[in-house]
């Protein structure tokens, strides 16, 4: 609900036109697009596994190989994230939790007032 409600606030901000008919043959557009798209990853990723067990190799050997590229990815991943950045984004990621919920507690209209007042501010529309 929430969403449909800042569409068409966004529209009446922008000074658009919502068409419940276009909009509904673009959403059948846009499933059908996504079940082709599914049918063709399905499809690479049939014929990837195809490959893999014509290939005579198993999946342990090929990550047996990549044992080492792997520890040294670690490794070098451990040198990077030092203790102070491990703290940081630890304390970045508790911040942006507590920010988050304050905008799950906002009631729908008060919400849609807040998009619609930042979209008009990133527009320059009043």
């Amino acid at each position: 609900m929430f969403e449909s409600l800042q569409k068409i606030l966004l529209n009446k901000a922008m000074g658009k036109t919502d068409k419940k008919k276009k909009r509904q043959a673009k959403e059948k557009d846009k499933h059908s697009q996504e079940n082709d798209l599914r049918t063709v990853s399905g499809v690479a990723l049939d014929d990837a596994i195809q490959k893999l067990e014509n290939s005579g190799e198993k999946m342990d050997d090929l990550l047996a190989k990549n044992e080492d590229l792997l520890a040294q990815v670690k490794a070098e991943a451990a040198k990077k994230m030092t203790p102070e950045r491990r703290a940081l984004i630890e304390s970045a990621q508790k911040v942006r939790k507590a920010k988050a919920q304050i905008l799950e507690d906002l009631d729908d209209e008060t919400r849609a007032k807040l998009y619609l007042t930042a979209i008009r501010a990133f527009t320059g529309r009043n």
